[in-house]
C-alpha cells in the first residue's frame, strides 16, 4: 500500500509537534545566582539635619540592563537617583532585566545631627491580625521623638498595634535633627514545618496531583519546589485552581498560605 504525504498531513504533523511541544514544562526565569550583577552607589550628604538636600545615586555593574531602582519599600523605576533625601539609613536595591536583584545599604549623614539608632526590633503580628510592634533604642541630646512612616512623631519610643508589613522609623532629637530607617518589616511569622506544609500536603497530594510521581509538575513533599512556587500556590489556591479537581480551602486556610508567601516563604 502507497502513502502519499500532502501539505494537509504536513501541516497536522506541525500541530500535532506544537501542541506537544507546548503542553511540557519548560524551565522558566534566570538562574540569579550566577548573576554578575552588583551594586555600589555614589553619596552626597545634607548640608544641615534640617535640610533634605541629600542624595543616593545607584552605580550597577554586570548583571543584564537595563537596570530599574528602587529605595527602601518604594517602587521600581529607572531613576538615575534619589534625591531630597534627609539623614538616615537606607536600602538601595537595584534589578536588572533578569529580575535578579541587589541591595546596598547606606547612611546619609549631616554633622550636627546627635541621634545614633542603635536597634530597631519588630515583633511578629499573627495571620490576619494587628499585633506586631517596632521597638527602638536610640540616643540623642534633649527629648527624643518617634516617628512611624509618615504619622506624628510622639513621645513613645515603641510602635504597638501593628498589622504585618514594611515601615520605615525617624527618631528625632531636641534641635529637631533625625536619623531614620527604612524596610523595617513585621512578619506574621506564619511556619511552613507546622502550617502551610500540612496544608499542601492533605489537600494537594492525589495520584493526579501534587505527589511524589503524580502528574503535576512538582511535588508539595519538597520544601524548595514548594518555595520556588511560593506566589504560584498563593493565587492558585486563591481563586479555587489548586487543589486540582477538589474543592476551594476554607478561608482560614488560604489566609494563612497568603500570610507565608507574604512572609518572604520562608524554611521554617
Amino acid at each position: 500500500m502507497n502513502f502519499r504525504i500532502t501539505s494537509n498531513h504536513l501541516l497536522l504533523i506541525s500541530f500535532t509537534l506544537f501542541v506537544a511541544c507546548s503542553s511540557k514544562d519548560v524551565p522558566s526565569g534566570f538562574d540569579c545566582s550566577k548573576s554578575t550583577l552588583a551594586l555600589t552607589s555614589t553619596l552626597s550628604n545634607p548640608t544641615t539635619c534640617a535640610t533634605a538636600n541629600g542624595s543616593i545615586t545607584p552605580n550597577p555593574s554586570g548583571g543584564d540592563g537595563p537596570y530599574q531602582f528602587a529605595l527602601d519599600a518604594g517602587a521600581y523605576a529607572s531613576a538615575t537617583a534619589f534625591n531630597n533625601l534627609g539623614a538616615g539609613s537606607y536600602v538601595l536595591k537595584v534589578k536588572d532585566k533578569n529580575g535578579c536583584e541587589k541591595t546596598q545599604n547606606v547612611t546619609l549623614t549631616t554633622p550636627g545631627s546627635s541621634v545614633v539608632i542603635s536597634s530597631v526590633t519588630p515583633t511578629n503580628s499573627s495571620c490576619g491580625t494587628s499585633t506586631g510592634s517596632i521597638a527602638i533604642n536610640a540616643t540623642g541630646t534633649g527629648n527624643l521623638t518617634y516617628q512611624l512612616n509618615s504619622g506624628t512623631a510622639v513621645a513613645n519610643s515603641t510602635f504597638s498595634n501593628l498589622a504585618a508589613g514594611t515601615y520605615s522609623i525617624k527618631v528625632i532629637d531636641g534641635a529637631g535633627c533625625s536619623a531614620s530607617q527604612g524596610s523595617i518589616k513585621v512578619l506574621t511569622g506564619t511556619k511552613y514545618s507546622t502550617q502551610i506544609k500540612t496544608i499542601l500536603e492533605t489537600n494537594c497530594t492525589g495520584s493526579s496531583c501534587h505527589s511524589n510521581g503524580g502528574a503535576a509538575p512538582y511535588s508539595v513533599f519538597s520544601f524548595s519546589a514548594v518555595q520556588s512556587r511560593a506566589a504560584d500556590i498563593k493565587a492558585r489556591t486563591a481563586s479555587g485552581n489548586m487543589p486540582k479537581g477538589g474543592t476551594k480551602l476554607p478561608q482560614a486556610q488560604l489566609d494563612l498560605i497568603a500570610c507565608w508567601v507574604d512572609d518572604g516563604a520562608l524554611d521554617n
